[in-house]
């Protein structure tokens, strides 16, 4: 019965998003965004990855949510397990803006209402969890995999451009909480965010550190062009491969670096050295320099040009003195050589993760994740 309730609460707080969004257009014009740091210590969503960046009306576009929750309880007691919600139904919001997309929501709930309400009796009835259709599972979900397809008309009523192929874009939202996701109030000055909804533990809403919402995007050409997500082989360690969980080997080993995060964050004339004594090393993507695809339609000085692709680096220890993104392959200048970054380890042993989120201008990405041990 307390599965039931809990899925309960996931459905009615979408509705509930559904019911208050309409205003969300005109009150708030908050963007998405969490706090901006290589090192992972809280929740932090490291992408959502779509099997078809680029898709065809009619396509179904599974969407992969990569996160990792970094945070540690004070009294070290466990943390509550991450829920994600996903909510789908917009497409060709006006603009092209993801707050246009909210009276969609709106009316696509309200239409899908009577079918909610008797999964939701049915689940109190038998104590089981809710059974939902896939005419409604197609718009609201939970769990780390969302499906959902593409609108057969997502492009044939829209304007003819003035140059380039016609185009739509469908628009997918989540959010993602370490405890609870209930329905908020919205407050008329913005200050509520762009969803109505936030993350609760014991009835206390939670810190950003605890809750990241967001949205995605997926675009349908008419002249059927499509987007692969970019590829890479790995990442490397001092040059070195860095073997997957499911490839033969065991993680890298590096000293530890004896300087404390305190010491790392002392500032002023007598704060000192932060890394004396420690190693820095050299992580880097490994990718062929073809990774880049072209971008049909666009040009530059008469000259066919590719999407850029970069790499966010991350590490839930240690620092990254290299800078936190490279970029991979330009717009026009194709293929960079030099796309690695620098770690100092923690002063601490143990596994530590690391990544490299690469990502590429038409809404491709892929996320790796490699262990190294501190020692």
């Amino acid at each position: 019965m307390k599965q039931a309730r809990s899925f309960r609460r996931h459905v009615l707080g979408a509705l509930a998003t559904a019911m208050l969004a309409a205003p969300i257009a005109s009150t708030s014009g908050c963007s998405p965004g969490w706090v901006s740091s290589n090192l992972v210590d809280g929740l932090r969503v490291l992408g959502v990855t779509a099997d078809k960046p680029y898709a065809a009306p009619g396509d179904e576009v599974t969407f992969q949510i990569s996160y990792v929750d970094g945070y540690e309880e004070p009294d070290g007691s466990e943390t509550d397990p991450v829920q994600v919600l996903w909510l789908g139904g917009c497409y060709n919001p006006p603009g092209d803006l993801y707050y246009g997309c909210f009276p969609q929501i709106a009316g696509t709930f309200q239409k899908l209402g009577p079918i909610l309400q008797a999964a939701l009796e049915e689940a109190q009835a038998t104590g089981q969890p809710p059974k939902l259709p896939p005419e409604v599972t197609q718009y609201i979900s939970q769990g780390d995999v969302f499906r959902t397809p593409v609108p057969l008309d997502i492009f044939s009523e829209r304007p003819a451009p003035d140059g380039g192929s016609k185009y739509g874009v469908m628009y997918v939202f989540f959010a993602v909480c370490a405890g609870e996701i209930r329905p908020v109030e919205l407050d008329p000055s913005g200050k509520a965010g762009f969803f109505p909804f936030g993350c609760f533990k014991n009835g206390q809403r939670l810190p950003a550190s605890r809750f990241v919402p967001g949205f995605t995007q997926v675009y349908a050409f008419e002249d059927g062009r499509l987007n692969q997500n970019p590829a890479a082989e790995g990442i490397s360690l001092d040059g070195e491969k860095i073997p997957a969980t499911d490839e033969v080997g065991e993680p890298p080993k590096v000293a530890r670096c004896a300087s404390t995060p305190d010491e790392r964050r002392a500032v002023g004339c007598f704060a000192g050295d932060p890394y004396e004594g420690c190693t820095e090393h050299e992580i880097d993507l490994i990718v062929e320099p073809t990774v880049a695809e072209i971008d049909p339609g666009e040009m530059v000085d008469g000259k066919q040009i590719f999407e850029a692709v970069w790499v966010d680096w991350l590490a839930e220890a240690g620092d990254i003195t290299g800078g936190g993104i490279s970029l991979v392959s330009g717009v026009t200048e194709g293929y960079k050589g030099e796309h690695s970054t620098k770690w100092i380890p923690p002063d601490e042993p143990g596994l530590v993760r690391v990544w490299g989120v690469i990502r590429d201008s038409r809404g491709g990405a892929t996320v790796l994740e490699r262990y190294i041990q501190v020692e």
